[in-house]
């Protein structure tokens, strides 16, 4: 029996050794954090934000528009059930004619999938597919939480972000951008 306790210690010893060696290969990626990009905050901003339009070809839509227009970039998943409970109310919102605001609903997913979402709900608004986006672009902060609101200013300032269910404090927004305030929005306060 002793003779093969010896094999067996060192064969144990090899096992110690090779799961330690694991555990501080994990340990090493572990340190090495992935490098997103920034997200898009308030006050930031973006002149342009590229995708797919539902026919699948690319477009750049510019953020950037005649003065006292704005855009509202309306950010879903047709997987969120957090967007199914919205998505009826942005229905009506989207059919308020208001021309003075450019309405567009964006999502990270293929077009395909976009088109039949917004079909279901009844959406009149522009969509735009951004499923080319990576977590290293900057703009994958504008589709990374669903559902999500953005008002962008005719400069393409970035004045107000939050939750879909704050269509109330969007209009605010939008209405104090209108009427020449230019004050920076965070989150639902000013």
């Amino acid at each position: 029996m002793k003779r093969y306790q010896n094999p067996f210690l060192v064969l144990l010893l090899c096992g110690v050794f090779a799961q330690a060696l694991l555990v501080i290969g994990h340990t090493r990626d572990a340190e090495e954090p992935f490098a997103a990009a920034p997200a898009v905050l308030v006050g930031d901003t973006l002149a342009t934000l590229s995708g797919q339009l539902p026919d699948g070809t690319s477009t750049v839509v510019p953020l950037t528009a005649d003065p006292g227009t704005m855009t509202v970039l309306y950010s879903f998943h047709p997987e969120c059930e957090h967007c199914d409970t919205v998505a009826p109310v942005w229905a009506s919102h989207f059919a308020s004619a208001d021309p003075t605001v450019r309405r567009i609903a964006v999502t990270a997913d293929l077009h395909e999938p976009a088109v039949t979402y917004a079909a279901r709900f009844g959406w009149s608004v522009d969509l735009l597919s951004v499923s080319q986006l990576g977590l290293t672009d900057r703009e994958y902060s504008l589709v990374s939480r669903t559902p999500w609101l953005f008002a962008f200013d005719w400069n393409g300032v970035l004045r107000f972000q939050g939750h879909g269910s704050e269509l109330d404090r969007v209009k605010q927004v939008v209405a104090a951008m209108a009427a020449g305030g230019k004050r920076h929005v965070v989150g639902g306060t000013e």
